[in-house]
């Protein structure tokens, strides 16, 4: 049996396209599920969402994902979705919490000017197979 050298058992791997996992490591759908309270006073329901992330492309997008928008932030804790609900209809001022750490996801209507916000919808979310999102026309 012939033996290779390091470099080449190197390239051979990466000719292979073994990078490509990295790179889907960072592109994936979250299922979330929890509750949500659409009024006060009201008692909350059930909520269940599909998020798409790209954070390589730092984009994102929900349900049927007519469109991508711009992730927030990007932390090694939390991903932060602004105007969350904007792109399916809903006010511009919800921002969306995706903890990496523990799975949870809380989104909440920001309150103005005071910095006090309130709870839309709270859950938790399991990683899925990234099912892509909106090309670009130009």
């Amino acid at each position: 049996m012939m033996k290779m050298p390091a470099f080449g058992t190197l390239a051979i791997v990466l000719s292979f396209g073994c990078a490509t996992p990295v790179l889907a490591a960072n592109q994936f759908d979250l299922v979330c599920k929890g509750k949500e309270q659409k009024r006060t006073g009201v008692p909350a329901t059930a909520w269940n969402e599909r998020y798409r992330i790209d954070l390589d492309g730092k984009r994102w997008c929900r349900g049927a994902c007519k469109t991508a928008s711009e992730i927030g932030s990007i932390t090694a804790d939390n991903i932060i979705l602004s105007d969350s609900r904007a792109a399916v209809g809903g006010p511009g001022d919800v921002e969306t919490t995706l903890s990496r750490t523990n799975g949870t996801v809380k989104e909440y209507l920001l309150m103005g000017w005071s910095g006090s916000a309130a709870s839309l919808a709270e859950g938790t979310c399991q990683r899925d197979s990234f099912s892509g999102l909106p090309g670009q026309r130009f």
